[in-house]
């Protein structure tokens, strides 16, 4: 393609390529933290937090604010 030629791409095909490079991403960064031992690791711990109950879910920073309060 020489100087000044150019291509339009439609909104939503942009949207959509964005999208799917976004998920890619994020595959890509559980497959990293699985194949390195000590992120193995911090999951086992995670998982075993969440299996005694050593965790709190919050919905929004206000509801972190009071807990820490």
């Amino acid at each position: 393609m020489g100087f000044g030629e150019s291509v339009a791409v439609p909104k939503e095909l942009l949207k959509s390529l964005c999208k799917g490079l976004a998920e890619v991403e994020e595959v890509l960064a559980t497959l990293e933290e699985l194949i390195d031992k000590e992120g193995l690791e911090r999951i086992r711990e995670a998982e075993e937090e969440y299996r005694r109950g050593d965790y709190v879910i919050v919905e929004n920073s206000e509801e972190i604010k009071r807990l820490i309060e």
